[in-house]
């Protein structure tokens, strides 16, 4: 072999040696990479592990019955450490090599762009949300002899503010983040996705309400003096919001000092005429509700959007000449029934008590001993057994009317120290839509109409929300005994996303035969012809559609299908006599931008 032919075969070992030492240096990297990428992603799962977990942790503190706030701010801030931790790990550039693989590389990409969003959120809204609880003092907030505080609520809006804004363009960040190869990691996303459009629209109302509640409520630096027309709805005689509004009463606020006046019949003078009913009110209303929504004070809630209710309500008592008031309030007697499990009984002064046992509430006395009204009979004495006695209309309407007042004052000067349950109480009301809420002032109002305590339709496709409404046709307090269910169960989901679900709706007339034979005729109440019932309850219900979605089918006919506000509407009368029950059920489809958002449904407030 020649010099030269050894000499190339050196040369090409030494290119091998030089390739597989290239290789083999590759190969230790790679090796090496995907230990670091191991133990980045391991480290990477047990924090986002200990996440979930301190964020479970923290939903349970939030919807428990003592709200520590400290423990909610200390909640929010190990959360928030956690997903920084995540973040350092899915930021390294182990992570980016490792989204540019084949098939998974992608997974990888998605994993680091939704840890990128949340890191976002933990840096700008947990912060401020950790400020907000560690500001606010619930202790100070409530009713002190007669005196609203706020409790610092009042200087958290800009935190809260910019928590929602956080939140809202995480929860929009995170609509763009593609479908990855594992069914239950898009399940956590979409998971994820819902849970920071639920806490947008929760700061954003907490927002608003630290925004507007100032003013609203004269206190603080805002200062100044608000009226508020009560309207004491009573649900013996069922109306969508509640039931008639029998009494109305003024609240005035006077640098956050309460003062009650007293509660009376509704001026009945000041509605409007039929002539007037059919300008003031839309078509939809006309058709669903007739005229007599605006002809008589009893049917302005024949409407479920209370924003409908108040504009009437307040310029009615604007033409009876009361002047203007700068908002309207609605409460009803379970509402201080749960006021009174906090305050405390009140018993009822002479008059009031007369005309409880059917003696005249004019002589002061009628014979019988005092009523104490508590947490636990105002509701079945108010809507129930004041109609059981011989007093008539207007001495019923008296009783209702002082009940209301006596119970408010005894309340605004018995809450000091209980905060807490006061707040527990208020919103407990206000998602049993015991309680409704609505400015006269326009700014203030537009901060409301997204909120539940303003009572108004839902009309956001992308927030189901189906409805179930009751308005009385027996034109007596029979509703007492009108036992209601209605539940909601989700039944499939549609090619585009839309999902289906089927509501169930059971009226039962719980009363006694027998009984209610004997009864007054001002409970059992007139059929069309003027002439007493026999204890029959006539109903009329309305169901409802979500927006942007439709009724499907239903199992009972509706006698009309109409629309109100764009919202699809089923409307059915149906009459029960002692003892029968009616059940229905109906097939909604909610609107597909709706996605995997559970559907609500809101009905007539019940009577307990």
């Amino acid at each position: 072999m020649s010099r030269a032919s050894v000499a190339r075969m050196k040369r090409a070992r030494a290119r091998r040696r030089i390739v597989l030492s290239v290789l083999g240096v590759l190969v230790l990297a790679i090796i090496a990479l995907g230990g670091w990428f191991a133990v980045s992603a391991w480290t990477a799962k047990g924090e986002v592990e200990a996440a979930v977990a301190a964020a479970k942790n923290l939903q349970t503190e939030v919807q428990g019955g003592d709200l520590d706030l400290d423990k909610i701010a200390d909640g929010i801030d190990e959360v928030s450490q956690h997903i920084d931790r995540t973040y350092a790990q899915t930021s390294q550039p182990v992570w980016a090599l490792a989204g540019l693989t084949p098939y998974y590389g992608s997974d990888i990409s998605t994993v680091r762009e939704v840890v990128r969003i949340l890191e976002d959120v933990s840096n700008n809204a947990m912060p401020a949300l950790a400020n907000v609880a560690r500001t606010v003092d619930v202790n100070d907030l409530g009713i002190k002899d007669g005196t609203i505080s706020l409790g610092g609520l009042d200087s958290v809006a800009p935190d809260l503010a910019r928590a929602n804004q956080s939140l809202t363009d995480a929860a929009a960040q995170l609509n763009t983040v593609g479908e990855t190869h594992f069914p239950q990691l898009n399940s956590a996303i979409a998971q994820g996705r819902e849970q920071l459009g639920t806490l947008a629209d929760l700061t954003g109302t907490a927002g608003n309400l630290a925004s507007i509640l100032p003013s609203m409520l004269a206190t603080g630096q805002s200062g100044g003096t608000r009226t508020y027309l009560v309207l004491a709805q009573n649900n013996a005689e069922l109306r969508a919001t509640g039931g008639i509004a029998s009494s109305w009463g003024v609240l005035t606020i006077n640098a956050g000092k309460l003062a009650l006046g007293s509660f009376a019949t509704p001026p009945a003078d000041a509605v409007f005429s039929d002539a007037e009913a059919r300008s003031v009110l839309t078509a939809d209303e006309r058709n669903l509700f007739s005229t007599k929504m605006a002809t008589d004070y009893q049917d302005i809630n024949f409407t479920p959007d209370f924003t409908r209710t108040a504009k009437l309500a307040h310029d009615i008592w604007q033409r009876a000449g009361n002047g203007s008031v700068d908002g309207v309030i609605s409460v009803d007697p379970v509402f201080l029934q749960r006021l009174l499990a906090v305050a405390g009984p009140v018993t009822l002064d002479d008059t009031a008590s007369a005309l409880l046992d059917g003696g005249t509430g004019g002589s002061g006395s009628g014979g019988g001993s005092a009523v104490t009204l508590d947490g636990q009979n105002a509701a079945r004495i108010l809507l129930n057994r004041i109609y059981l006695g011989s007093s008539t209309q207007a001495e019923q309407d008296v009783f209702f009317a002082l009940a209301a007042s006596q119970v408010f004052n005894h309340v605004l000067h018995n809450l000091d120290g209980k905060g807490m349950q006061m707040l527990k109480t208020v919103r407990q009301a206000v998602q049993d839509g015991h309680l409704y809420l609505w400015s006269a002032h326009e700014a203030e109002q537009e901060k409301l109409a997204g909120v539940q305590v303003s009572g108004a339709l839902a009309t956001k496709p992308a927030q189901p929300e189906a409805g179930v409404y009751f308005n009385d046709a027996t034109m007596g307090k029979m509703d007492w005994y009108l036992k209601r269910e209605v539940t909601s169960k989700y039944d499939k989901t549609y090619p585009n996303g839309a999902r289906q679900y089927t509501l169930t709706v059971t009226l039962t007339n719980t009363a006694d035969a027998s009984a209610v034979a004997a009864a007054p005729d001002l409970l059992r109440g007139y059929d069309g012809d003027g002439k007493p019932r026999r204890g029959e309850i006539e109903t009329v219900l309305y169901v409802y559609a979500p927006a942007g979605g439709r009724l499907v089918d239903w199992s009972e006919d509706f006698d009309q299908i109409a629309t109100h506000d764009g919202l699809t509407v089923g409307a059915k009368t149906v009459t029960l006599e002692p003892g029968e029950r009616f059940t229905t059920t109906i097939h909604v489809l909610a609107s597909a931008s709706a996605g995997s958002t559970e559907l609500v449904v809101r009905q007539t407030p019940s009577t307990d």
